[in-house]
Order: C-alpha cells, then sequence, then structure tokens
C-alpha cells in the first residue's frame, strides 16, 4: 500500500470513530446523564437498557480504539517515528496533547467507565423481581453517579481534544 492510501485509510478511520465517540460521549455528558439524575430510579434503568441495546458500551469501545490507534499511527506517519524535532515544534505539541487528552479518556473509559457499567449490570441482574435493599439502592446511586462524572470528565478532554485538532492548522 502506498504511503498516500495508508494516510487516507488512517485518517478516514480517525475522523469517523472521532466523531461518533466524541459525539455520543458529549450527548450522554450533556442531555442523557442530567435526564438520568433528573428521572431518579428509573433514569438508572433507562441507561441500563440503553447500554443493553445494540451494545452502546462496547460500539463506543471500539470507535475509540480505533481512534487512538489510528491517531497514534497517525503522528508516527507525521512525526517520522515520533521524531524529537517535530514531537517539540508547535504543530508536533498541539497535536501530541491532543493526542494525549484522547488517551487519558480512552482510558478513563476503559478503566474506569466501563467496569463501573459492569457493576451496575451485575448488581441490577441480581435485584432482578427482588426488593433492593437501602444499601444496594445507595451503591447503585454511587455507581450511577461515578459513570456520569467520568463520562463528563471524557466529554471535556474530548472537547478540548477536538479544538486541537480542528485549530492545528491555523496555528
Amino acid at each position: 500500500m502506498d504511503s498516500l492510501t495508508y494516510l487516507i485509510i488512517l485518517r478516514l478511520l480517525h475522523i469517523t470513530c472521532g466523531i461518533f465517540w466524541a459525539g455520543a460521549t458529549i450527548y450522554l455528558a450533556a442531555f442523557i446523564g442530567p435526564a438520568v439524575k433528573a428521572a431518579g430510579p428509573e433514569g438508572g434503568k433507562f441507561m441500563q437498557q440503553l447500554a443493553k441495546t445494540n451494545k452502546l458500551p462496547l460500539v463506543m469501545a471500539l470507535a475509540a480504539t480505533i481512534n487512538v490507534l489510528a491517531g497514534i499511527l497517525l503522528i508516527w506517519k507525521l512525526s517520522g517515528g515520533f521524531q524529537y524535532e517535530w514531537v517539540v515544534s508547535r504543530h508536533g505539541l498541539i497535536l501530541s496533547t491532543g493526542a494525549l487528552l484522547a488517551i487519558i479518556a480512552y482510558l478513563d473509559g476503559l478503566l474506569i467507565t466501563r467496569p463501573t457499567i459492569e457493576k451496575i449490570n451485575r448488581l441490577s441482574h441480581e435485584l432482578i423481581n427482588k426488593q433492593p435493599t437501602p444499601e444496594q439502592i445507595q451503591q447503585l446511586k454511587a455507581y450511577q453517579k461515578k459513570v456520569i462524572s467520568a463520562n463528563e470528565f471524557v466529554a471535556i478532554l474530548l472537547c478540548v481534544t477536538i479544538i486541537a485538532m480542528s485549530l492545528i492548522r491555523y496555528l
């Protein structure tokens, strides 16, 4: 595969997966999260159904993974193998900072959000046709709050990343 085709494929994967990942994350943080909070216990049920329907967490994780990997490969190619001179240039610093923020967002989703969603699903499954104890209700609320907070944090990181990536040509 020639260099141009390689770059086009990587950019296509990076941009389309990035749009989906960031858009879904920002939508969840800005609209779904507050609605879930306002709905109380019914909001938790909605989030469980949302996670199950069309495997949203899995699809978002896949899009995020492809986005991050394609981004790293693009920077590798653009920097000539992470050459120091490129990395410390204005262009390199802005792209590298955006990439670092996206990687932090990715790791947050992988290490905080996803395991917490799995805990919610396990506890919810245990409670099918059972009356939850006050401790279980508190645990579910704590998990829900953790997921919403982590998603808000990731949304902020991805917004800054988008700004960095979109303005790079003009800086």
